[in-house]
């Protein structure tokens, strides 16, 4: 099967996300098909390697996206017809490309896809004008995609039930691929006799990496560990703020100033294939995620990452984490990430370090048996069957 994929893609600002894309685009080839995949700006890792469309962008605010919809469309027409694929995927701000297709008599054309991984907004921390904005955009990207498209690929069955209850979708047209994780990579094995740093040594070290926000509950991590008087636990954050100079400056002095008890060891972003060697470092991992609707409908991909490399998450008590984990041991859930229940939680492995080790491991074998990226690969590529098959009846 020949695959053309056009997410809104970008190597300098999704620098901490890309790593979906980058390990589907590997698994999809290793099945035997033919992917191709555009990213806008300079590829200059090679983590693409041959798959990789360019699309040139000018980063500056208003004309990075114009000049992504402008060069993305023009490399869109120009793979295309060069390509001739079975399927082309796009995501909420790609779709748009896709109008000359539309035109093609529908035996011909492509299977069209949308990918909406989650939703494009936080209703509950954005302004109400930029929300109401991002609602219309989305439903009008989704009215013409169910008009025109063959379905749609979203990242939880939590998030497929809004999209087919708010946008009038059939469950048939809308599939599910999760967060993966390399299995192999993301392996504890790999890091038995690996020595922790000295400013680790001897510490119950928490962890919690990726993007750096108001919304991922690193702050109530914070103000519960100002209520631990234990010096020996600390917090190993490692990963960056994903917005302007401003806005990371004005972050990571708000860390400092709620980091009372200096209980916060704040590393810099690492590729993914680094990332497993700090979780190796770690006791716990910690997913404080406030209890709203946009990470209900998420999956994030450190959660299986944590899960394969067999470290407990102390978490919110939220459908994304009990989808994952359901009652698994490796789970230690809290009501809410209030700061005095996450003190409990933490104080709860801490005097158990021993026991929530061994409870670990039963995130491995979660990781091992649904999340790996072959796996996800392998739902995106039956979905699509499933779809030309439905076109042909």
């Amino acid at each position: 099967m020949k695959i053309l994929w056009f997410p809104k893609l970008q190597f300098d600002i999704d620098r901490l996300h890309i790593t979906t894309w980058r390990e589907m685009s590997r698994e999809m080839n290793g099945l035997g098909h033919t992917l191709r995949l555009a990213v806008a700006g300079r590829n200059t890792n090679g983590d693409f390697g041959s798959v990789y469309i360019p699309i040139f962008i000018i980063p500056k605010k208003f004309f990075r996206i114009i000049s992504f919809w402008i060069c993305g469309f023009f490399q869109f027409i120009v793979h295309c017809f060069k390509m001739l694929p079975d399927a082309v995927i796009f995501d909420v701000f790609t779709v748009w490309f896709s109008l000359p297709l539309i035109f093609l008599p529908k035996p011909v054309r492509p299977i069209l896809i949308i990918d909406n991984r989650t939703p494009v907004y936080l209703e509950e921390y954005h302004t109400r004008f930029n929300t109401f904005l991002m609602q219309s955009y989305t439903k009008f990207s989704f009215a013409y995609c169910k008009a025109f498209f063959d379905g749609i690929t979203v990242i939880t069955e939590h998030y497929r039930d809004y999209v087919c209850k708010t946008y009038g979708y059939q469950a048939a047209r809308v599939g599910v691929w999760t967060s993966g994780v390399n299995t192999e990579r993301f392996s504890p094995e790999r890091f038995v006799s690996e020595p922790r740093p000295d400013f680790l040594k001897g510490k119950f070290v928490l962890m919690q990496h990726g993007e750096i926000s108001h919304v991922r509950g690193i702050f109530k991590t914070l103000r519960a560990l100002n209520m631990i008087d234990k010096p020996d636990i600390c917090l190993m954050l490692v990963g960056d703020v994903m917005r302007g100079k401003a806005a990371r400056e004005h972050i990571f002095k708000e860390l400092a100033d709620t980091d009372t008890g200096k209980h916060l060891h704040l590393l810099p972003p690492v590729s993914n294939s680094e990332i497993p060697r700090f979780i190796s470092y770690c006791d716990c991992a910690i997913m404080a995620y406030p209890n709203i609707k946009y990470w209900n409908n998420n999956n994030p991909i450190k959660l299986v990452e944590y899960l394969s490399m067999a470290k407990p998450i102390i978490c919110t008590d939220m459908w994304t984490f009990r989808k994952v984990m359901q009652d698994s041991p490796c789970a230690v859930y809290v009501k809410d990430n209030d700061p005095k229940r996450l003190m409990e939680a933490i104080l709860f492995c801490y005097k158990n370090k021993e026991l929530v080790r061994r409870y670990g491991a039963e995130g491995r074998k979660i990781a091992l048996a649904s999340y790996s990226w072959k796996r996800q690969a392998m739902n995106l590529v039956d979905f699509i069957g499933i779809l030309k098959k439905k076109r042909k009846a």
